[in-house]
């Protein structure tokens, strides 16, 4: 379900249909069967990219970047996804990555005091840290001088980087997909009814 009628296929321009090949053959479809649905439309953000492919294959490259080629771990990575998710209460978002994150090793109860709007009781400092970070930049637009210090130096400043660069995409795709009202994939439950 979505506002945003797919792009059918069969009337894909070259541009969209180089992004779509694009996608459909990139590490994201190795990691998840749902890119696509039984009728061959991109799901998710895809489908948006895919409006206007001059620029959507831009955000289909940072996202592939940030996932795929980052160095920042992957459990501080999916945390700061499932925290902008939380949120913008971004159900796709959510359903996407949670899943992700708990693979990734971030605890169960982290992962669902973050669904519930808690502040979840941390083991690792790294992640308190993300956590901290995350949300003062996705929840207040800033960040403390404290916070920003205390991720220096635990992250360095190359994950800050990485970090603000994750915030900042999952925060714009968040944008989209409640605009659009994509919900989660089929098979996804919702994290929070529509």
């Amino acid at each position: 379900m979505t506002r945003l009628p797919y792009v059918e296929p069969a009337q894909f321009s070259p541009e969209q249909k180089e992004l779509f090949d694009a996608i459909v053959s990139g590490p994201r479809a190795q990691k998840r069967g749902s890119l696509v649905d039984a009728a061959g439309h991109l799901t998710g953000p895809f489908n948006g990219f895919l409006r206007l492919p001059a620029l959507g294959k831009h955000w289909s490259a940072i996202g592939e970047t940030l996932r795929f080629r980052s160095r920042l771990p992957r459990r501080l990575f999916e945390l700061a996804v499932i925290t902008v998710a939380a949120e913008w209460r971004c159900g796709h978002e959510w359903a996407a990555h949670a899943a992700l994150a708990s693979e990734a090793g971030v605890a169960e109860r982290v992962i669902d005091a973050v669904r519930q709007g808690s502040t979840p009781t941390f083991a690792d400092t790294a992640e308190n840290l993300v956590f901290d970070f995350v949300r003062e930049l996705a929840g207040r637009r800033r960040v403390t001088d404290a916070t920003y210090s205390a991720a220096l130096a635990i992250l360095g400043e190359d994950q800050v980087v990485e970090l603000v660069n994750t915030v900042a995409y999952y925060t714009a795709l968040a944008a989209m997909l409640n605009a659009f009202a994509v919900q989660p994939p089929q098979g996804m439950e919702a994290a929070w009814p529509p």
